[in-house]
């Protein structure tokens, strides 16, 4: 059997050392070397490269689709690709509806293959998470290698991969039980229910470990929430699209005609919120809210302030949190903040504090003081 991760001998170090460079294929691969990486971090980051990985692949079976993209089939691909565009906006802007450029547009340009004689649509997708990976580095700043790699790692399996798809469908089910239990008929309920029991559940135990992974990677990159919900906004335009197909398979995943039916009776086009990390200094605190502390701060990375909120009944706003805000207000010190935002125009409109940590290295932002500009 074909290992996931393969080695590839024609790196070299800076000394002419020969060193593999790993080749990650699937999303085994990915997943393996994502766990070595978050498990061991002192472990040299190597030299990777990509092969067919991500994709994103799908076969209908239907009437309409033999050889052939039905119109609503490619509308769902051209919110994939809006998808796409928002994602590296988010990632390298701070702002998912930030206009792109015409060359940025055209890195991430999607091509979707279709199989000749069959219902199979490819769309090879590592350059672009190579570029939405380059945004993120460039709208962090100081985003280290390993931690850019680790994001890849991410958005290829858990955006896009079999796992993300796992989730949605597991997701998108029991949502649609919960609406179907409010049906008033009885026979009809039944029926749909038994519709639904036909997918196959996915393991807890192995759910529980993926995530509890995952958590750790967007506890650092909150951002790569949002692009994770952006592509399940994909599928459900997908799922809709196909309502009338024998069967989908979807990343791997085969989904019968009756359950797509099903599913797509699902409210979808569901909003996304933006979530940012950053590094802020804290230049004064409004208290007069009864329900709010409002923040001005000065996001030191891109040069901007913002107003954000922080509820004070909030379950996050402990006796520490309140400490660490009022010693990086007073001591005019950076803190480390992930903010829910909504933009408009380019501009942040609305902000909410979700996560506070502590910045080590003060003395990296010394330099990036409004006051002493």
């Amino acid at each position: 059997k074909k290992h996931s991760i393969g080695v590839d001998s024609s790196a070299t170090t800076g000394q002419g050392r020969v060193m593999a460079a790993i080749e990650i294929r699937d999303d085994a691969g990915a997943l393996e070397l994502l766990h070595a990486l978050l498990e061991s971090p002192d472990m040299e980051v190597p030299e990777v490269k990509f092969i067919d990985w991500p994709k994103f692949e799908l076969h209908v079976k239907g009437e309409r689709y033999h050889s052939t993209i039905t119109p609503e089939l490619m509308k769902s691909f051209l919110l994939f690709q809006t998808n796409l565009n928002k994602s590296y906006a988010l990632a390298k802007y701070a702002d998912s509806g930030h206009r792109l450029r015409d060359a940025e547009r055209e890195d991430l340009k999607l091509l979707v293959e279709v199989g000749e004689g069959s219902s199979g649509f490819i769309a090879k997708l590592e350059d672009q998470f190579l570029k939405i990976g380059d945004a993120l580095a460039e709208g962090v700043k100081d985003m280290e290698p390993r931690q850019k790699l680790i994001a890849i790692l991410f958005l290829g399996s858990a955006a896009v991969g079999g796992w993300s798809v796992d989730t949605y469908l597991q997701n998108k089910k029991e949502v649609r039980l919960a609406e179907i239990a409010a049906l008033e008929h009885e026979a009809e309920r039944e029926e749909r229910i038994q519709t639904l029991q036909v997918m196959q559940q996915i393991d807890a135990q192995h759910t529980e470990a993926m995530q509890g992974m995952f958590n750790r990677v967007v506890d650092e990159l909150p951002q790569l929430t949002t692009i994770s919900e952006r592509m399940a906004a994909s599928y459900d335009e997908i799922i809709a699209s196909t309502a009338d197909s024998e069967w989908i398979e979807m990343q791997g995943r085969r989904v019968d005609g009756a359950v797509v039916s099903e599913l797509g009776n699902s409210p979808r086009n569901r909003s996304v919120e933006d979530r940012v990390a950053g590094v802020y200094r804290i230049q004064n605190v409004d208290h007069s809210s009864p329900t709010d502390y409002r923040f001005k701060l000065y996001d030191v990375t891109r040069r901007q302030e913002i107003v954000a909120t922080l509820p004070k009944d909030g379950s996050m706003v402990t006796d520490q949190i309140l400490d660490l805000l009022q010693d990086a207000e007073w001591g005019r010190k950076v803190v480390a903040l992930h903010l829910i935002t909504k933009v408009r125009s380019g501009r942040v409109v609305k902000a909410e504090i979700e996560k506070v940590a502590r910045v080590e290295d003060q003395a990296r932002y010394a330099e990036q003081d409004p006051a002493a500009e």
